[in-house]
């Protein structure tokens, strides 16, 4: 009898909790407006994609890693937000995104040795001839 009485109450201390484990969880998302400055996981992990790419590509030091991390953060923070404009046509999101880019470029090669900003010149200008002039903008996506 104790036996069961136990397994009742476990039962229902499970139920409860797993009740509000799904009542938080039932919330829509909100996907943050433009005006918004969090960096959300997804945008963390793209950023973090791109610095990964950066340290293998040009051979980045640890503390050019270090330098660069924000920088690319920043970037991606502001190309998030101009991906989630609704105001904006798809030809001004792809102006802006191309503003955006050109604009951390020389933030990005600030940190690097004259042999690395050369690679990545060129890695930039590899991107731009991949890309015809009226492809998406959809490296940020």
């Amino acid at each position: 009898m104790q036996r069961s009485l136990q397994s009742g109450i476990l039962g229902i201390v499970l139920a409860g909790a797993s009740l509000s484990v799904f009542g938080q969880g039932a919330a829509p998302a909100q996907i943050p407006s433009p005006g918004q400055q969090s960096v959300g996981p997804h945008r963390t992990m793209e950023a973090l994609g791109e610095l990964r790419a950066l340290t293998a590509q040009l051979n980045l030091t640890p503390e050019q890693r270090e330098k660069v991390r924000p920088v690319v953060t920043e970037e991606g923070e502001q190309l998030r937000v101009i991906r989630l404009d609704e105001h904006l046509t798809p030809e001004q999101r792809l102006q802006k995104s191309r503003e955006v880019r050109e604009a951390y470029q020389p933030k990005i090669a600030a940190f690097l040795t004259p042999e690395q900003q050369e690679k990545f010149k060129k890695m930039q200008e590899a991107y731009q001839v991949k890309r015809p002039e009226g492809a998406k903008d959809s490296s940020r996506q």
